[in-house]
């Protein structure tokens, strides 16, 4: 009689050849074939070495689920539960404290305030605590190679990852990431990374895994190439949402565009103005510009009281 050990070790037995040819013959499939020749062709990489590098991937079942189920699908009070915390506020007071001469740097330069900068990075990666666990390979190419309508999106973003690993002269199996496949304290897609990672000394190559004048001088460049206005607002609650009049054209940026917000029981309404949806560059959800607006503020009232102490 066969036990249920047994039965499962028959099992594991037949479906392990497929398991290992799916991942050793990645080259081979059709889309990665296609991917290997376009790189040649257009960057000028060796085809075979692209073949062996692939041949190292890993597919990732649980990148394709975390991206079909964001956080950002969870209402405005979960979403603000689980990234605007003390905890977050705390270390941020601290970030601020210690990188005072990068965030002003930035500011002067840039004209992005300290407290969005540092709340940026909070909500990305609880200043460095976690950078992601994900191969930015593994992560990419998961997507890449799927059916996913996302996957012509990540095909770039592989495409600038491979560019980035060997302009900074890095192993591509090595990096690691978010299940999407972003880098370093800023969670820089590699297209971000190769675009708007910069020095802050101006004399070395950007490192946004270890350098946190880096990262801080990168999120406010980024900020600003997307167009951040020194001294506008982001976003100011209203009471409701009112009569809706009318504006011209040249005036709504002066109005800006009401938010509304799930709470638990009620509604939040906000009006919210360019500044928010450069925030939004970053990352399209409103419930993301609004963390990050969110933790700002109270970054920015701990460390005016701590300073008064």
């Amino acid at each position: 009689m066969m036990t249920l050990r047994n039965y499962f070790i028959i099992l594991i037995t037949a479906l392990l050849p497929g398991i290992l040819n799916a991942a050793e013959d990645l080259s081979s499939q059709p889309t990665v074939k296609t991917f290997i020749k376009e790189m040649s062709h257009k960057h000028h990489f060796d085809q075979k070495k692209l073949s062996l590098l692939f041949d190292q991937v890993h597919l990732r079942p649980t990148v394709m689920q975390n991206i079909q189920q964001p956080l950002e699908k969870k209402p405005w009070y979960l979403y603000r539960l689980l990234f605007v915390t003390n905890q977050r506020v705390q270390h941020g007071v601290q970030f601020w404290k210690k990188n005072q001469d990068a965030l002003n740097a930035a500011y002067r330069k840039y004209g992005v305030p300290p407290s969005i900068i540092v709340a940026t990075i909070g909500i990305e990666t609880k200043y460095g605590k976690d950078v992601g666990h994900y191969r930015v390979i593994d992560a990419l190419s998961s997507v890449a190679f799927s059916k996913s309508p996302r996957a012509p999106f990540f095909r770039r973003e592989l495409e600038e990852y491979l560019l980035l690993a060997r302009e900074k002269h890095f192993d591509p199996l090595i990096s690691k990431g978010s299940y999407a496949g972003a880098m370093g304290l800023p969670q820089f897609m590699p297209d971000s990374y190769r675009r708007y990672a910069v020095s802050y000394s101006g004399h070395s190559q950007p490192d946004l895994y270890l350098n946190e004048a880096d990262v801080i001088t990168s999120v406010a460049n980024y900020y600003h190439a997307h167009g951040w206005v020194r001294h506008q607002p982001i976003a100011t609650p209203t009471v409701s949402l009112g009569l809706q009049k009318k504006i011209p054209e040249n005036e709504k940026e002066a109005y800006g565009r009401t938010l509304t917000l799930e709470n638990y029981f009620t509604r939040e309404y906000w009006k919210t103005y360019h500044n928010f949806d450069v925030i939004k560059k970053y990352n399209t959800s409103d419930l993301y510009a609004m963390a990050v607006y969110h933790l700002s503020e109270k970054i920015t009232l701990k460390k005016k009281k701590a300073d008064a102490i």
